[in-house]
């Protein structure tokens, strides 16, 4: 969590790969902080973010078993979507996304 508000760019390199562990990390908290993070360094990085594949990753967590999980990728993605230009990191609000956060 204290390594996602670090605003150096060198720092995010780093900061990847035990993200990804972290998105996919068998505690909750662990996953819900994780969700945030991925928004946090979007801000810093964009272009990492969509490499790295963490916009996947975060829709991925719309099917989370925990409600918190879930909640902090929607908002994530949310406010990705709100900040950036590029399609590929716009919410999309289809009917297999709707089912996701319904089910």
């Amino acid at each position: 969590r204290t390594m996602g508000c670090i605003r150096v760019d060198k720092i995010t390199e780093y900061l990847c790969e035990p993200l990804r562990k972290c998105l996919k990390d068998e505690d909750p908290y662990v996953r819900k902080t994780a969700a945030v993070c991925v928004a946090k360094l979007h801000d810093i990085n964009a272009q990492l973010v969509e490499d790295q594949g963490f916009l996947d990753q975060l829709r991925e967590l719309l099917s989370d078993s925990n409600p918190m999980v879930v909640a902090n990728a929607v908002a994530a993605l949310s406010e990705i979507s709100d900040t950036s230009p590029s399609p590929a990191a716009q919410m999309e609000m289809n009917q297999q996304t709707i089912n996701k956060l319904l089910a």
